[in-house]
């Protein structure tokens, strides 16, 4: 049944691709908003979101915030990426109409646009999301490309590789998610979470180590592309007030 609802959610992300959100999409959340930027002064960044967090606005902002640096990220040009979670359509509504109109949030994107330049930006949902992500401070990241005719059929086969692999190692959270938005460079992401970089290293080499995954990536060779992987690590949180 979990595979059924699984892949019943990809084929919803796959005709909602490129649409505005119906209003029976309105509540099939949590949504992450991811926005990538670069910056050379990131405890300006911090400060500038403290300050912002701190304000009567941003304790109405309907959203868990957090500030994670791309560790390892290969060429991609940006350094850090802000992962806003919203539970429906109507928070997101919200938060846009607070960063439009609220003076301490204006100030925040001007003390924000200083010391750091946009990059990407993009936003969807996850249909696979295990164990509370928000427990842990480092993970691993996939940016694949999978077609809409394959991935009902690649959603299947990652949650029955990890269902195997978890009666073996103890993993942490870890998910894959569908952009709705924004998704001119990749179609979904992949992640492993972990509570440190050595953990992770250990979690990783176990994983691949698993017979799980060598059948994983023998059933969707031919069905996903990895356009990069990205080692990050969460420098601050923000919960929602």
């Amino acid at each position: 049944m979990k595979n059924l609802k699984l892949i019943g959610l990809f084929l919803v992300s796959s005709l909602f691709v490129g649409t505005t959100i119906a209003d029976d999409h309105a509540e099939a959340g949590p949504f992450y908003a991811f926005y990538h930027l670069q910056t050379a002064n990131p405890a300006a960044v911090v400060a500038a979101m403290d300050k912002f967090w701190a304000s009567d606005c941003g304790k109405k902002y309907p959203a868990d915030v957090a500030l994670s640096e791309e560790v390892f990220n290969g060429g991609n040009t940006s350094t850090h990426f802000i992962i806003n979670t919203f539970q429906n359509s109507e928070d997101q509504a919200a938060a846009a109409e607070i960063m439009r109109s609220c003076p301490s949030a204006l100030s925040f994107l001007a003390d924000f646009y200083n010391d750091a330049q946009a990059t990407s930006q993009y936003m969807g949902a996850a249909a696979i999301d295990e164990n509370d992500w928000t427990q842990d401070s480092v993970f691993a990241k996939y940016d694949v490309i999978v077609e809409p005719q394959n991935q009902a059929a690649y959603a299947a086969a990652y949650a029955e590789m990890m269902e195997k692999i978890s009666k073996d190692v103890d993993v942490r959270s870890y998910g894959l998610g569908a952009i709705y938005f924004g998704r001119d460079a990749f179609t979904h992401w992949v992640w492993t979470g972990a509570r440190s970089i050595p953990e992770l290293s250990s979690l990783s080499e176990k994983m691949q180590a698993h017979s799980a995954f060598a059948e994983f990536n023998a059933k969707v060779g031919n069905m996903r592309t990895i356009v990069n992987t990205t080692q990050v690590q969460i420098l601050k949180g923000y919960e929602r007030q």
